[in-house]
């Protein structure tokens, strides 16, 4: 089959993104009436939660408020009031204590009763601190905040005045436990809670674990909508539900407003938990449109294999062409543009083998004649003094040997090669008097003679290939302590090419006879290349020269000859 028949099946299979579309149409039509459906339970749950607690917090209200009611209450006996406080008390289980105030808001003696008889002094006084709080301008029934009494049980203080115009004030501490536990039953869902909020953001009572009483919960997120909205000058809202927070902390969440006591009874339930029954309808919808792809992707597959295994096989061949292996074939059986095209690959990778090979041979014949070029530079050095015959040889042999011994690259082994034998090209640029002066010179000629590093690198910086093997000339005679010449470098700021060639030019130097002094024992030339370890040499150099020779097992005591280690 051609590949254009093959492409043209595969466009076929495009077909499928119309039935995507029809389902995806399908679930989300579907999915705002599931999600209307939950946010609308939400709304309905917040609302009878809101009337329990109405039902709850008004009963026990409405029987201490009864005390309003008793005609004359405040010019009765002490102990007609009492009793009829104890009255209350003994109605009502959720009022926890009552206190009776004067016009000025003092407490009236005796005129105090609890529904337990060990209430501590603290208790007492935390007690009458949240009425007298409430008693200041009031004109009707007052709640104060939420407290947790002894054993964490939540308690609301509720005042109020009696008498047109007011004789006095009765305060009441109110038990929010059963509030609580109302709250903390109610399932919403699997995972939703319930809870209580005042004006603050703070826990009243609620479920779930959200917090503990007095808790800021104004963070979470349908809190501090409300909070939001009632900080804005037209915040009038006292209900709300929607999805609340993002990602991981997305809620379905409703909440209402207690007109009395601008409490917030707030609904949450995680948007996963919420919307399940959206993700059940979402995965049936997309089981059916999962299978009709599975069948269009396995007919897909079934066609676009001829196509697609042919391309591997192309790129395989096309790596191995850039790694440098010219001539590789690749096997394409099919009788198509496929085919075609890989006999047009296996003809182009033949020519590029035949040109590699014929650059292999100019290029390894262009490095021969810079080679002899090289040498024969060399050459021309050492022909003008008898003594230094072969040393840029020897250098370049020894250098290589350390590389190699320290594990440099076979580029790096080169640069040595080339560095050593022209580390004295320099000296084309002395004079021979000084140069093949048979006696030591004197300073001012040693001055001279030390402008040979400089001049070789002057000699050879126009030369591109040689430009690594710059730092073996201009730098031979650095010193590791940071005396030698002519940049005075120290340390490792010398070149290690440099300082490779440094130590074999002194190696070579005393195992040759030269004007000075007689070629030195084997031994005592590496005495000598030890103590200059440090201070002229790299220590780490001399170690290697020194493997070297131990793996050559050289042995040359009372030896005059020059020393070469070339394999």
């Amino acid at each position: 089959m051609s590949l254009f028949k093959a492409i043209l099946l595969l466009m076929l299979v495009v077909s499928i993104v119309p039935t995507l579309m029809v389902g995806w149409l399908s679930v989300s039509d579907t999915r705002e009436l599931l999600v209307r459906d939950a946010q609308e339970l939400a709304q309905e749950r917040v609302k009878q939660l809101r009337l329990k607690a109405e039902i709850f917090l008004g009963e026990p209200t409405e029987a201490v408020m009864g005390l309003a009611r008793v005609p004359d209450f405040f010019t009765l006996s002490t102990t007609a009031q009492q009793t009829h406080l104890g009255a209350v008390l003994s109605q009502r289980r959720e009022v926890l204590a009552l206190t009776v105030f004067g016009a000025d808001g003092k407490r009236l003696p005796g005129l105090q009763a609890f529904s337990r008889h060990d209430v501590s002094p603290s208790a007492l006084a935390a007690h009458e601190a949240r009425a007298q709080a409430l008693l200041n301008g009031m004109e009707g029934p007052r709640y104060s905040d939420a407290v947790a009494e002894g054993g964490g049980e939540p308690v609301v203080t509720l005042a109020f005045p009696v008498g047109e115009p007011v004789q006095g004030f009765i305060a009441a501490d109110v038990s929010l436990a059963g509030l609580r536990q109302m709250l903390e039953q109610e399932r919403v869902g699997s995972t939703g809670f319930a809870y209580l909020a005042d004006p603050r953001g703070h826990l009243i009572v609620g479920g779930g674990g959200v917090a503990a009483l007095g808790g800021d919960v104004s963070q979470r997120s349908p809190v501090a909508h409300l909070l939001r909205q009632r900080a804005s000058p037209l915040g009038t809202e006292t209900f709300h539900v929607g999805n609340f927070g993002e990602g991981r902390d997305a809620v379905v969440a409703a909440y209402t407003v207690l007109p009395e006591t601008g409490w917030a009874i707030v609904s949450e339930q995680p948007v996963e938990h919420a919307y399940r029954q959206v993700e059940t309808m979402e995965r049936r919808i997309f089981v059916g449109l999962g299978a009709a792809i599975l069948v269009a992707l396995v007919l897909a597959a079934l066609f676009s294999r001829n196509l697609t295994r042919p391309l591997k096989v192309f790129t395989d061949g096309a790596m191995e062409l850039a790694r440098g292996k010219f001539g590789v074939e690749v096997n394409i059986p099919q009788k198509n543009e496929l085919g075609e095209l890989a006999l047009t690959f296996n003809y182009m990778s033949k020519q590029l083998l035949a040109y590699d090979m014929e650059n292999r041979g100019l290029y390894e014949s262009l490095e021969k004649g810079y080679l002899e070029t090289i040498v024969a530079l060399a050459n021309s050095i050492d022909s003008k003094d008898a003594y230094t015959r072969g040393h840029s040889q020897r250098v370049g042999d020894i250098s290589v040997e350390v590389g190699r011994e320290m594990n440099l690259t076979e580029r790096e082994l080169r640069q040595l090669q080339y560095g050593g034998i022209l580390h004295d090209i320099g000296k084309i640029g002395i004079v021979e008097s000084i140069l093949c002066k048979q006696s030591r010179l004197t300073d001012q000629e040693m001055a001279i003679m030390r402008e040979h590093p400089a001049i070789g690198d002057a000699i050879i910086g126009p030369v591109s290939f040689l430009g690594a093997v710059r730092a073996c000339v201009r730098h031979h005679h650095e010193r590791w302590d940071g005396t030698g010449y002519p940049d005075k470098l120290q340390g490792e700021g010398i070149p290690l090419l440099a300082r490779i060639v440094a130590c074999a030019d002194t190696f070579d130097a005393c195992t040759s006879t030269r004007p000075y002094q007689k070629a030195m024992p084997l031994e005592k030339a590496m005495e000598i290349l030890d103590s200059l370890s440090g201070a002229q040499l790299d220590p780490q150099v001399v170690l290697a020269l020194r493997r070297v020779l131990a793996k050559k097992g050289i042995r040359l005591e009372g030896h005059r000859q020059p020393v070469k280690l070339a394999s």
